[in-house]
């Protein structure tokens, strides 16, 4: 087989290897773990709504939705390697897995307050009951942050921490002064309790001192009216610390499986707004945010792809390196073609002058000879083609050159055995004369 031929069939098998790959990576299917913090969240409803849209385009995802203590545990169990991605503040300290999908939306601190208990700001707080979330979970963590920066400590404070029912059943039943929370501005459960309790939200300034000892808060605003438009609650725009809400996924969470999960977030916003309003605040991620984790390298791809690509960016530079590359091996094809030529030039001029040496052969000594180179020249031209010196067109029209000089060779041998014939009769016809009648009779 040439080297053509197995170059062909090495492209036949390449390409039928790219179509089973295809084939079976788009009928693969994955299973997904998400935590996605407390029932009672806006992520938690938010993923539920992802879950939902990702199973209307993309049924190959499969994905469970898990309920946990929040965002501590859910960066945990993502380290861990218990789920593939989650949802978490991004004040939180990351492992080494976690890798960025989006932006879902900004959480704000929030210090709901009865308003018959005094407190005005975060140092009315001492010698207060505060109801706070579960212990381990980002918001607790978050107000004794908060606390340390005001130096307020344990001993100060009387704290009762719990789910969001049971510090909302404190608050309503008046065993709590205040309750803390991180979530974002006009959240229902904070309305719930302004509501029911009459209850006011206070401001919590120095948002940008706190930035410093912590780049991934901000300084945030919880806008006026954003629990009651009339009379508006709050009254003002009141400034607060605020922290986004990340999706974050393990970097070992197939490219393409993050790739659809990060589509579903932008280019199926409009389904996932219809379920959970909030999902209109999903962002790409903002390098500048202060959490330093990576994006992951299937949301890159998704935010890269309307970015021109590598070949549209130097498109004429690359035209014009083929072009040079097709010329080059244009060039390097003539020169074997005209290296062939001569070979096929060579070989042809020595069939030639074989036939002639063979139609001038005076004896069958001589056309052996000829016979022999014949066979050698033979080999000589296999060879050749077996190195890929001449192509099959080349080899073609050898065979019939050496068909011609064969032809020659046998031709000769017929008129010398025709010949020899001829000299044998006549010199028995010469003896008959030579004898005379009576001699030639007995």
């Amino acid at each position: 087989m040439s080297i053509r031929s197995w170059f062909g069939l090495a492209l036949i098998v390449l390409a039928g290897g790219i179509l089973a790959l295809w084939y079976l990576g788009d009928r693969r299917e994955y299973m997904i773990a998400i935590a996605a913090g407390q029932k009672s969240e806006q992520a938690f409803r938010l993923i539920k709504a992802v879950q939902l849209v990702t199973h209307r385009h993309y049924p190959e995802i499969k994905i469970e939705v898990f309920e946990t203590r929040g965002s501590l545990q859910n960066a945990r169990l993502l380290d861990s390697g218990a789920v593939d991605l989650a949802t978490t503040q991004a004040d939180l300290v990351f492992g080494r897995r976690a890798q960025l999908v989006a932006e879902l939306y900004a959480d704000a601190f929030q210090l709901v307050v009865r308003r018959q208990s005094g407190i005005k700001d975060i140092g009315d707080l001492v010698g207060k009951r505060i109801a706070l979330p579960p212990d381990q979970s980002g918001e607790y963590e978050s107000f004794w942050f908060l606390a340390s920066h005001y130096d307020l400590t344990m001993d100060e404070l009387e704290v009762f921490p719990g789910t969001e029912a049971t510090t909302d059943w404190l608050m309503i039943n008046g065993d709590v002064d205040a309750l803390f929370r991180v979530r974002a501005a006009g959240d229902a459960s904070v309305l719930r309790l302004i509501d029911e309790l009459d209850a006011e939200v206070i401001p919590i300034p120095q948002a940008g001192a706190l930035r410093l000892k912590q780049p991934a808060l901000q300084v945030g605003v919880i806008p006026e009216g954003s629990y009651n438009g009339r009379p508006a609650v709050p009254a003002r725009d009141l400034p607060t610390v605020s922290v986004q809400r990340l999706l974050v996924a393990r970097e070992d969470v197939p490219d393409e499986v993050i790739s659809k999960l990060t589509s579903i977030l932008f280019e199926r916003r409009r389904e996932l707004i219809d379920l959970v309003p909030l999902a209109g605040s999903i962002t790409a991620p903002n390098r500048s945010g202060g959490t330093f984790l990576p994006i992951h390298a299937g949301a890159q791809a998704f935010y890269d792809r309307d970015q021109p690509s590598f070949l549209q960016e130097n498109a004429e530079a690359l035209a014009l390196a083929v072009s040079i590359v097709v010329v080059f091996i244009s060039g390097l094809l003539q020169l074997a073609s005209r290296r062939r030529k001569r070979v096929m030039d060579t070989y042809n001029r020595e069939l030639l002058e074989l036939a002639q040496r063979a139609r001038k052969a005076t004896s069958f000594q001589a056309l052996d000879q000829c016979h022999a180179q014949l066979a050698d020249f033979v080999g000589r031209i296999v060879q050749a083609a077996e190195r890929g010196n001449i192509n099959a067109q080349e080899f073609n029209l050898f065979n019939f050159t050496y068909y011609a000089v064969e032809d020659a060779i046998r031709d000769r041998e017929v008129q010398m055995e025709r010949a020899e014939r001829t000299d044998a009769g006549t010199r028995r016809n010469s003896m008959r004369r030579i004898k005379g009648p009576r001699e030639a009779a007995s």
